[in-house]
């Protein structure tokens, strides 16, 4: 497969107060978000920004909805990957950046995302710096939104954090390194995991940074919590075995959501079960 490689914006270099910040989005066969993805970028009230998109040789016209604003965007490449976490290091092998924030091609930022978490790194020694996110829902192409808040305290049982809003220093990749690639779907846990083990300073910054739409890898089977099993077994917590419950409990909640979605089509209670859900998310 030919890989498209375009060195295509020049940022700053990084000064005390404006330090050049690093953003990737991965992406394969994403041309229904990937749009309002880049525009949340390239929209920023910061601008010392360097966007490298990595895309994985997608067929459905996403390369072409990115060429649309190559003039603004940093690096382009199109290549195959062997997952989303190899595609993630690409970029992480490319970023030049003191700060390094990676955004799915599903999600999008708020227009002074970037700025208020720079300006957070200047006022403390945080290496990472953290945020709430915004879930994104669509029922019936309308679309419903709720906050969710991080909790730094759960680190040692699940993921506590949100990879859209969180931002860490390159200095912090350097020394940990980056994803294992062996996870397919909770690398992101192990990395921060590893760099929360070595000592590194989190701060949270009270403030929802990132639209978080719902549907992706992580929230398609219970991999993730086998995983999550295997990278706390791996470190040897002592929540090892928290973790292998909520595996069980997982597959539970997933047979009974099949069984739900079955009745749900035998009974014609499509629109009874999308008044359910939006009452559940308004």
């Amino acid at each position: 497969m030919k890989t498209s490689n375009f060195q295509l914006h020049t940022p700053q270099l990084s000064t005390s107060d404006s330090p050049l910040v690093s953003i990737i989005t991965v992406v394969y066969n994403g041309k229904k978000h990937i749009e309002q993805t880049i525009q949340s970028v390239l929209s920023q009230t910061y601008t010392n920004i360097e966007y490298i998109i990595i895309d994985g040789a997608s067929t459905d016209g996403t390369l072409a909805i990115i060429q649309k604003y190559k003039s603004s965007i940093s690096q382009i490449v199109s290549e195959k990957d062997t997952g989303i976490y190899n595609a993630m290091n690409k970029g992480l092998a490319l970023a030049k950046g003191e700060i390094i924030a990676i955004l799915n091609a599903d999600d999008y930022y708020y227009p002074e995302t970037i700025e208020l978490v720079v300006n957070q790194f200047n006022q403390s020694k945080a290496e990472i710096v953290y945020g709430s996110i915004v879930k994104l829902k669509e029922i019936n192409n309308q679309e419903y939104f709720k906050e969710v808040q991080p909790n730094l305290d759960l680190i040692e049982e699940t993921m506590p954090i949100f990879h859209p809003a969180t931002f860490i220093k390159k200095q912090v990749y350097d020394q940990v390194g980056k994803f294992n690639e062996k996870y397919r779907v909770s690398a992101d846990y192990d990395l921060i995991y590893k760099i929360y083990r070595a000592g590194f300073t989190f701060e949270l910054l009270d403030k929802p940074l990132a639209i978080f739409r719902l549907g992706g890898v992580t929230s398609a089977n219970c991999t993730s919590y086998k995983e999550g099993y295997l990278i706390l077994k791996s470190y040897d917590s002592p929540y090892t075995d928290r973790m292998k419950k909520l595996i069980t409990k997982c597959k539970l909640k997933r047979s009974i959501q099949k069984i739900s979605i079955l009745f749900i089509q035998i009974l014609g209670l499509k629109k009874w079960n999308e008044k359910r859900l939006v009452k559940k998310w308004s």
